[in-house]
Parts: structure tokens; sequence; C-alpha cells
């Protein structure tokens, strides 16, 4: 019986616990729904998890097992299966009326309810095991602004940024350079422009990868692929290979931005694995680097230049790292701001500097402040040393000796000193930074391009008027590079020059003891106000460049005696002395280059000697700058075997003077032979020469001269080859420049690029072929800028035929003043021949005044169009009627003939558009300007496209501006109209012009 009871207690037991839980799916209805819910929302993390760990599979170029995919389609079903059982679930049924619910429906329902989420929690137990648990955390795009110096919003940045952002932007730019000086600030902005292309969604992926100067593939690879989230597989060690898997796993991305930081040469992106635009559209890369040129050997489709700050910039930069307040000690924020200044605008020097000075006492800044000024960075502060290591990688890293010598070679000139750019290469090539080379012209080419170097890698900054100077920073750090390398510079600028060491190879001073030794000395610079004793060049036998400058008023005088001992001298530059004589040149063997500037001598006759002359076997350069000489003769320059630059240039300073104390050349004077490069001055043209002496040297073949006689054969065969000609009160009596002066044929003044003429009162034309029909060529081909002025019998520039190709084609600028005569640039018979010929396409500025007799500027027969006209100004002529001949000329009474009355509706329609037009003169109206119909001699109209510029004064008889056709091109017009001074204007057609009348 007990075992009955027993059996019998069981069944019940199981029968009541199986009737319990059977009553939950009704009873605990909710209860069950939110269970569900609550699995369900398990699951989607779980499936969420599983798809990254199959995404970062992916990433790695791996593939997933086949049932890691069948999971993710069974979660994926499940998800859809619960949505549509607790929809149904939600569905609120009842029975009596509503009074009672449907627990027959909650049953059924329940126990799915109950079910599907025990199925979910299998289903997430056996997902599981494809969730990578150990991720790299993903990193907030706050993070950036934890990591970098804070990139201040400077006006002299917003350039730079809007036109990278504007590059970032551009579907079309795959290649984007960001340069700039080492330390201003290009990694900054480059995080900064990460954080911006993320806040905006530019990009899919921004990767910000550190290159450095020395090139590790594999560590580049490395630094990308972790950006990505992307792990190389074990087996894979080789760049090749991993190139690959990279290419791959970056095309994956639709748009992708790579900013490579601190570039400093040409990357092989194959070798890298970083795929080309044309193979992925959507990778775009920017690299900042301290090259111009390393954005130019990339293919860069922009170049942005980072500046440096300007001084209020650096200053409020400065304060905010060196927490300078308006509590700050007056005494301290003055020690601050000449520290700042000190730091010369460059970020990592004024965050160094600021930041090491934070919270010190002012005895500290007192110190900080002499270190900067004394220039010794080897005992500078922890804190200070950055931006010197900064920029001595630069140096480095220049992949060019020349480069890097030509950088030591700038610092010893003065802080902030603008170094004229022809005394650098003379001192250069002197110094044999380029070498031995054959030619001294390959020579300053080599200099040139080591200069260009230094200029696109920011280690030297341009400076106007054809100089060049250096950052304070580099000065300095050229100065710690040289004592490294026991080459010791020194710049002494208001004390006597000591020599601690031996090895000091430049010296730049104003006072030079007669006791140093001197004998590894190369340069030496003495610029001083005191005369100098011939005993101080003893001991230097390896000196090869020296300059003495004499900086005061009175030139004072300098004994050359001791010179002869400089058997070593490659270079000597004199400037403002009293020379006894420059015989001792003649030994001097290795001297390559003597200038002479605002010296005085007494001539070079006592070079006469053929056999003295002889000797000069190595001098390639003579260069005369406003020296005086009691005899002028300088015929001995012929002599001289190897010469090849001559530069002359005079002390005449008065308008068109030409006295007997000018350098002459005689008619038995010749070019010499080896002469490749000439820049000869000899008078003034006029008073207010545009070009100063440094740009008139600068260029390769110049000749300028204030009285040019036309039988002189050998300045004739200088101006044949010059680029630049300038010359006045020409003698001989030629009617014309060619071909009374030079030949038709080809090769007379083919390369001339400028043209000036001024005071030559014979000249009737610039070019006369009526008479030389068949020897017409190419004339003027190059020419670049035409100035004619003080022409008192200038009639026309071109008188005769014009030749089929058309001269003046690349002219861009076109002077003419005070010509009485002229009264147009063609003559009569060339307008009618309706001939037309590529004249003045490239025409850019026209500026006349002074032609009183000038009747129009242009004709529409010879000139099809201006296309290219930008500037046009005439002031002072009398007779201008027109600007464009060929336009109808003006009635009073505006009778127009009945074919034009179309045209002049259409015309009064514009003038009336007050949407286009505003009068400053307000009782300037409309209906006061007459317009005149489109002649029916023009065939055409004739184009003012580009025209952006124009004004005319004292232009009294003007009658018309321009055609009703040529009016409607003037798209481009926007400065105001000046109308003074007596000018009777009787037609302006244009759009948008203000017009200013009085």
């Amino acid at each position: 019986m007990e075992c009955l009871y027993g059996f019998a207690s069981s069944i019940s037991r199981d029968l009541v616990c199986g009737a319990i839980n059977q009553l939950r799916y009704p009873c605990y209805f909710n209860n069950l729904i939110e269970e569900l819910e609550k699995e369900e929302g398990n699951l989607i993390v779980t499936r969420n998890d599983v798809q990254k760990f199959v995404a970062h599979a992916n990433n790695q170029t791996r593939t997933t097992a086949e049932v890691v995919n069948h999971w993710l389609q069974d979660a994926e079903n499940d998800i859809d299966n619960v949505n549509q059982l607790l929809k149904e679930a939600r569905t609120k049924k009842s029975c009596c009326f509503g009074h009672s619910p449907n627990w027959i429906w909650r049953y059924c329902v329940g126990k799915k309810l109950a079910n599907k989420t025990r199925d979910l929690e299998k289903r997430i137990q056996r997902g599981r095991p494809y969730i990578q648990i150990e991720r790299n955390t993903t990193l907030p795009s706050s993070t950036l602004d934890i990591l970098s110096e804070k990139c201040m919003n400077f006006d002299s940045r917003e350039s730079s940024y809007e036109k990278l952002m504007e590059a970032l932007k551009d579907n079309e730019v795959a290649m984007i350079g960001l340069y700039g000086m080492g330390g201003c600030g290009k990694t900054t902005l480059g995080m900064e422009v990460t954080k911006i292309a993320k806040a905006e969604d530019l990009f899919d992926k921004v990767l910000f990868v550190p290159v450095s100067s020395t090139v590790d593939v594999p560590r580049i690879q490395e630094k990308i692929a972790s950006s990505m989230g992307y792990g190389f597989p074990e087996n894979e060690k080789g760049e090749r290979e991993r190139a690959q898997r990279l290419c791959m796993r970056l095309t994956q991305e639709n748009k992708l931005l790579v900013i490579l930081d601190d570039v400093w040469e040409k990357l092989d992106f194959g070798a890298i694995g970083i795929p080309f635009f044309e193979h992925h559209k959507g990778c775009k890369v920017l690299i900042t680097t301290r090259s111009e040129a390393v954005c130019t050997s990339m293919d860069c489709q922009r170049m942005i230049h980072l500046p440096i700050l300007t001084s209020e910039e650096a200053w409020a930069l400065f304060q905010e790292k060196a927490l300078i307040t308006e509590g700050t000690p007056d005494t301290v924020k003055h020690l601050a701001r000449l520290i700042s200044n000190e730091c010369k605008g460059l970020p990592v020097a004024i965050a160094a500097v600021a930041s090491t000075l934070k919270g010190k006492a002012e005895v500290e800044w007192r110190v900080a402040l002499g270190r900067l000024k004394s220039s010794k960075p080897m005992n500078i502060e922890k804190g200070l040393q950055d931006p010197y290591k900064c920029l001595q990688l630069s140096y480095d890293n220049l992949d060019s000796e020349e480069a890097k010598s030509l950088f030591l070679l700038c610092s010893v000139f003065p802080e902030d000193y603008e170094i004229p750019t022809e005394l650098l290469t003379r001192c250069a090539i002197g110094l044999g930074v380029v070498g031995e080379v054959r030619s001294y012209e390959e020579a300053r080419s080599e200099v040139i391009a080591a200069k260009i170097k230094l200029m696109s890698s920011c280690l030297l900054l341009n400076a106007f008027h054809e100089r060049v100077k250096m950052h304070d920073f580099h000065r300095n750090v050229a100065h710690l590079i040289a004592k490294n390398e026991d080459k010791v510079i020194k710049c002494e600028l208001e004390k006597d020059a000591t020599l601690e060491q031996i090895s000091v190879r430049y010296l730049w001073c104003v006072k030079f003891p007669n006791d140093l030794d001197c004998s590894s000395l190369e340069f030496l610079c003495i610029k001083t106000k005191l005369e100098i004793s011939d005993q101080i060049f003893r001991r230097m036998e390896n000196l090869r460049v020296m300059y003495l400058d004499n900086g005061g008023w009175h030139k004072l005088p300098l004994s050359t005696m001791t010179f002869k001992t400089l058997k070593n001298l490659r270079c000597l530059i004199l400037s403002n002395w009293v020379l006894s004589d420059i015989s001792f040149i003649s030994d001097m063997k290795k001297l390559e280059c003597l200038a002479l500037s605002d010296c005085y001598l007494p001539s070079f006759l006592e070079l006469q000697n053929d056999g003295v002359v002889a000797q000069l076997t190595n001098l390639k350069s003579l260069m005369l700058y406003k020296c005086d000489m009691e005899t002028n003769n300088f015929d001995v320059v012929r002599r001289i075997p190897r010469l090849e630059e001559l530069c002359i240039i005079n002390r005449q300073q008065e308008w068109d003077v030409y006295n007997e104390n000018t350098i002459k050349f005689s008619n038995t004077f010749s070019v010499p032979q080896e002469l490749q490069w000439y820049t000869i001055k000899l008078g003034s043209l006029r008073q207010d020469d545009e070009d100063d002496d440094a740009n008139f040297i600068s260029h390769k073949r110049t000749l300028l001269l204030s009285c040019f006689h036309i039988s002189n054969k050998a300045i004739k065969d200088l101006a044949k080859k010059a680029k630049v000609l300038s010359i006045a009160n020409t003698q001989g009596g030629a009617k014309n420049i060619i071909p009374d002066i030079f030949q038709l044929e080809k090769g007379d003044i083919h390369e001339l690029n400028k043209l000036e003429i001024c005071n030559s009162k014979e000249i009737e034309c610039l070019v006369d072929t009526s008479n030389h029909l068949s020897e017409v060529g190419i004339l003027f081909s190059e020419l670049l800028k035409l100035k004619i002025c003080k022409m008192d019998q200038l009639r026309v520039l071109w008188h005769g035929c014009i030749p089929p190709s058309g001269p003046f084609e690349k002219l861009e600028k076109l002077h003419l003043s005070n010509c009485a005569q002229l009264t147009s640039f063609f003559t009569h018979a060339i307008v009618q021949s309706h001939v037309q010929s590529t004249i003045f396409q490239n025409l850019q500025e026209v500026i006349i005044s002074g032609c009183r007799e000038l009747k129009y500027v242009f004709s529409a027969n010879t000139v099809r169009g201006l296309p290219q006209l930008k500037v046009l100004k005439i002031k002072d002529c009398n007779q201008l009627d027109q600007i464009v001949e060929d336009i109808v000329p003006s009635t009073p009474d505006m009778n127009y003939p009945l074919a034009h009355q179309d045209q002049k509706q259409e015309l009064d329609e514009i003038i009336q558009d007050e949407q286009h037009q505003q009068f400053l003169n307000p009782h300037f109206e409309p209906n006061q300007l007459e317009i005149f119909p489109e002649s029916t001699a023009i065939p055409g109209s004739f184009t003012l496209s580009s025209l952006t510029t124009l004004e005319l004064r004292s232009c009294p008889t003007l009658g018309s501006l321009f055609t009703a056709s040529t009016a409607k091109t003037l798209t481009s017009l926007e400065e105001v109209i000046k109308i003074k001074r007596k000018t009777s204007l009787r037609m302006i057609v244009n759009f948008r012009v203000i017009f200013q009348c009085s």
C-alpha cells in the first residue's frame, strides 16, 4: 500500500506542477511578453557582436566559417518571428462583451512566448563563441583635442585652412600637399582637419599616419592598418604581400582620407599599399611636408602653404601657453613680449619657450631672453631645445650637399639681414659650395637651384628686391650644426672679433684685431666705418672669399699691398673704398670674381699690358658698380681670356646726361669671346627708374645706355643678344630702330623681352619695312614690354608691311608717353589693307599719356580684338577722337540712319537698365550719353572681354569709346571710370561700371 501511495503522490505532484506550469501561460501573460522582449534584446546584442566579428574578419581580409553565416541568418529569422509574435501578443482579446480576458487565447499565445524565449536563449548560447571578446576600444573624436595642441583660429591661417577644406571637398582632387616651415603647425592643422572631416561626415574613414624623415615602409603599413583596425596575418611578413592586403582593405572604403604627416621625400604608394586615385576614386591623400618640392614630386593637384604667425598672433599664442594674464607683473609682460618676438612667429618655438617659462620667476625670464639673444642653443634648457631639434632635422634631411653648404653660408649674415641673391651667389661660388664646375654660368645655376631647394624646404625665406632672408631659429641651428662639425660660424656686430677656436671658417665682424690666427678662415666679411690695416690679412692662406665694406658716408683709403698674399682667394668684393690701384689682382692666380662697388680707383690702364692681363686666367666675373675712375676707357676687358660675366653700372643719375666721366667703349672694343652674361647700365633714362639695380643685375643679358651711337659695333653686338634693352639719345642719323640700327634678318634682338626707348629725337618710327618687303621675318616675337617716351619725331610704331606671322604677339604691356607727333600705331596704308595678323593678342596693359596728336588707339582692321586686355589708361591726348577707329562719327542731333534704328533701340534699353549702373554724380542722366551704332566698315566685333580698368583724363575731343557689339563684350569691367579735366564724353556703353564725371 505504501508503494501505491507513493506512486499516487508522485503522479499527483507532477499533475499539480504541470497544471500550475500550464496556468502560468494565461496568468503571467504580461511577464512572458517582457521576458521575450528582454531575450530579444539580448539576441540583437549578440547578433551585432557577431556581425562586428565578421566585419573585423573582412577588414583583416579573412573569410569566416559558413556556420557563422548560418547562425546570423537564423538569428535574423528569429528576430523577425519574435516581432510578429510580440505584435500578436500585444493585441488585446477578451470575452463576455469585453468584461473578461480570453483565457484560451492567452494560454495558446503565452505558451508560444515561453517556447520562443527558450529558443532565443539557445540561439544566443550558440552564438557566443563567434563573438570577439577583446577588441581595440574605439577612440572618441575628442581624444584629438587631448593629444594635440589647440589649433587657434588665426587670421594668417584662414586662407590656408579654407583652401585645404575646399580641396578636401573637391571630388576631382586626389592629392593635396600642405607645406611650410618646420614647426609652423602643419601637424596641428592636419589633426584639426581629421576632426572636422569626421564631424562633417566628409569621409567614411579618416586616417592620420605619421611618416617622419626616414621612410620605413613596414612601420607606415602598420600605422595605416592599426588605424583601420586591421591586423596582418602572422604568416605574411613581406612588404609586397602586406601592400596587397592593405590595398584590398582600403578599397573597401567608399570615401577615404589618408593624412600622411611629416613627409620628407616622394613616397611609393604601391609599395605601401595605398590605392591610386585612378584605381579607387574614393581615396584622397593629404601630405604635410616642409618641402614644396615633395608636393611637386608627388603630383599634388593642390599645394597649400602654411605661413608663420604674425607678431600679434604669436603674442596671443605666447600669452596662452605662458599663462600671461592681466594680473601678471608688467616687467614680466615686457620680457614675455620680447621673448615672443625672438620666437619669430614659429608656433613650435613659441609653445616650447612659453610652456617652459610658465610660472617662473622674473629672473628666469631674463635669463631665457639673454640665451635666445645670444644664440647659444647648446646651453638652452630642455623646453627650449625642441624647436632646434625640429629645424636641425630639416637640415639633416636635405638631399643636397650644395643646399646644406648654402644653408650654413646664409647663417653668417646678421640676424634679419636681407641677403642680395647676387651677393650670396658670388660668395657661394667662391667658397666652392657647388664644387668645381666648368663655367661660371653653370655654377650660378647650381647655386640658384640650391637656393630654391632651401626655400621650398622653408629653410630660407623670400624677401623683396631679389633678396632672401633666414629665420632666426634656422640661423641659430646653422651655427649649432657648424660648431658640431668643427666649422665655427661667427657674426660679431658690436665688439671685437675673437676666435676662441682655430676652426672658425666663416666670420662676419665690425672690428678685427691684427693678432688673430686665421689659418682656417675661408670666408671673411668686415663691415666697418674704420680704416683697415693691411696687416690683418697675414696668415689667411686658406681664405677663399673676402668682403670688405666701408659702411660710412665717406670713402676710406684701403691699402691693397697685402692682398697679394691671398693666393687662394676666389672672390673679392670691395665696397666704398679708395683704392690705390688694382694691379694686385694679377698676383691672385685663382681669382674668379672681382666685384667693386662705390669705389674710387685710378683706372684699369695698369692692366693694359697684355702680359699682365694674360695672367688673369681664372677671372670669370667682373663687376663695377657705381665706381669712379679717373680714366674710363675700359677696352682692357676684351683681353681677359676667360671672362664670362661683365656687370658695369655707372654712377650717372642725372636725367639724360652723358658726360666724359661715363665709362666708354671705344669703336675698337670687341666682346670677349667667352662672355655669356652681361649687365651694362651707363647713365639713367629717367629719374624714376622702376627697376632697382638688384632687379637690373638679375637679368642675364641687360643693356641700358643713356647715349647710344649706332656706329659702336661692340655695343650693337651686345644689344643684338640682349633680353632687356633700354636706349636713349640715339646718335648717328637713324630714322628707325629697325633696320637702321638693327637688321631685319632673323637673329637681331630676337630674344628681346623688354624694350625701352627715350629721348631719341631723330627716330620717326620703330620699324620701317616699306623698302625691305622680302627681308621681313619674325620681329619682336618674344617682346613682353614696350615703353616709348619723349620721342618728339615719332609718328607711328610701324611703317610698311606687317609680316603674316604678326609682331608683338606676346606683348603684355605697352606704355607710350610724351610722343608729340604720334598719330597712330600703324600707318594708314596698313590700316586700309584689311590684312589681319596676330597683333597684340596677349596685350594686358596699355598706358598712354601726352600723345597730343593721337587720333585713335586701336584700328579694328589691324587688331581684331584684345581678349587679354585688362587695363586701359589714357591721359592728356588732346586730339583723341576714338578708342577704336572706324566707329561712325558723332552727330549732335542724334539722327541715326534708318538701318541702325534697331541697334539704337537695343542700346537705349541697356543704358536705361538701372540695375547695372550707378551714377555718383546726381546731375548725370543716362540720356546725356550718345550711343552710336556699329559701323558697317568693321567686320565683326572688337573683343574686350577681360577689361577690368578703364581710366580717361584730359581727352577733350574724345567722341566715342566702343561700338555696340564691342560694348557687349565688357563683361569684366569693374573698376571706376575716372573722367576728369575737360573730357567731353559722348558715348559710354557697359553694364556694371560706376561712372564718375567731373
